[in-house]
């Protein structure tokens, strides 16, 4: 992957973007760039195709690297405190098993295995065929947005 971010400027432009969570505007009076024109360079630099792929890959890489550390550990957290509500350390081991990928697997065998055509399932039936349907309609568009943020 080539280097997207062509100067130091733009590079912090970004940073105060994803990281600071702060709008264009603050973005570039605090990357450096003239405070008077602040907003429209924010509005030149935001146009920018490269900009936006920098961003976006930079958020990918925030979202899947420190943020999801966080969340496990702080998942993690939940599920060994003993005074945790019951059904709190369950939605914590859920999430968990969710992340890993483990519960769209068991689903989308279940769903590969059932032999009973559709219009012969109950109700019941129909609501796990459909559960698990979307299950792995999830995992196919997340492995999509991963490809498609690779390639940026």
């Amino acid at each position: 992957m080539s280097k997207i971010i062509t100067t130091d400027l733009q590079a912090k432009f970004i940073h105060s973007i994803v990281y600071d969570g702060v709008s264009g505007t603050e973005a570039a009076r605090r990357a450096g760039y003239s405070p008077v024109s602040a907003r429209q360079t924010a509005s030149q630099l935001l146009a920018q195709e490269s900009i936006q792929a920098s961003i976006r890959n930079e958020q990918f890489k925030y979202l899947n690297g420190t943020l999801a550390s966080k969340a496990l550990k702080t998942l993690e957290q939940i599920i060994d405190d003993e005074t945790a509500p019951h059904g709190a350390r369950v939605q914590a081991s859920i999430a968990i098993l969710e992340r890993s990928g483990l519960t769209h697997e068991v689903e989308a065998k279940r769903l590969e295995s059932s032999t009973k055509p559709v219009h012969e399932m109950n109700r019941s039936e129909l609501e796990s065929f459909i559960a698990a349907t979307k299950l792995v309609i999830a995992k196919y568009e997340d492995e999509q947005t991963t490809k498609v943020v690779e390639q940026v």
